[in-house]
């Protein structure tokens, strides 16, 4: 971890020393989509902690590309890295350098993430309020998984010219054989983003979560915090951590953490 953050830095002031192009929005000011061909890229480490096996802590890596087809459409892939032991793979600290986002479902224990493609469309976009359709699959190459995908209905809410609401219901689904049966889940993200300087937002994330995994059905409660900052026009730096079960035995002892850099191309 403490190699790996040097080198996002250095990454992040490579870029904003290259990045001469106008500014992005303000992030509470920005769409639920990219712009029509622009690219962005996200990198982040994460470092995750949770009881498995009487307490085990993981590192991981996230990998992420999206492109803006029209100033509505949006496509994306992400895969994960993950290193160490199987324990250590198991604790997914990949998803905790997913940084400002928290629906990471689908994926397994290997050291490579099952891919993750997704397409999104704006639906509707107004001056307060964003609605967008969200489709993902992912794709089994890890050992052991199962072809899933998940539906969702994204919001966002612009109120005035400091706050934003990033929010909406994820219903992702895997299709594992009996047992222990087909995975579903219903997720409902809230992202409260407060824009305190030009370049600076910041703003506590929770989320609650309903799962179903054969016979067993589960409620989930996470809360955590994020924070971005926009070092150049088209980079931003990003770091969060969370607690994804604060209502179970788990609690406090399942938690991660992230540090991500997002840099985009033709904006």
């Amino acid at each position: 971890m403490r190699k790996a953050i040097p080198w996002f830095l250095a990454l992040g002031t490579t870029l904003a020393a290259t990045s001469e192009a106008n500014a992005a929005p303000r992030y509470v000011d920005r769409a639920i989509t990219l712009p029509r061909l622009v690219f962005a890229g996200d990198a982040g480490v994460g470092i995750g902690h949770r009881r498995l096996f009487d307490g085990v802590t993981g590192v991981g890596f996230n990998l992420e590309g999206a492109i803006g087809i029209t100033d509505t459409v949006e496509l994306g892939l992400r895969t994960g890295v993950r290193v160490g032991s199987f324990r250590q793979r198991a604790v997914g600290a990949d998803a905790y350098g997913r940084t400002l986002w928290t629906e990471t479902w689908g994926v397994n224990a290997d050291g490579i993430a099952n891919p993750e493609f997704r397409i999104r469309w704006a639906a509707y976009s107004g001056s307060v309020a964003e609605v967008g359709l969200d489709g993902r699959v992912f794709l089994p190459i890890e050992d052991g998984s199962r072809f899933g995908m998940m539906f969702g209905v994204p919001l966002a809410f612009h109120i005035g010219s400091i706050v934003r609401i990033d929010t909406g219901v994820y219903l992702p689904i895997v299709f594992y054989p009996d047992p222990p049966g087909t995975f579903t889940a219903i997720s409902i993200p809230g992202y409260f983003w407060f824009q305190v300087s030009e370049k600076l937002w910041l703003g506590p994330m929770a989320g609650l979560r309903f799962v179903d995994v054969g016979d067993e059905h589960r409620g989930h409660l996470l809360l955590g915090f994020g924070l971005g900052y926009q070092v150049a026009s088209a980079v931003d730096l990003k770091t969060q951590i969370f607690f994804p079960q604060v209502n179970t035995g788990e609690g406090a002892r399942a938690w991660g953490a992230g540090f991500g850099v997002q840099f985009r191309i033709g904006e």
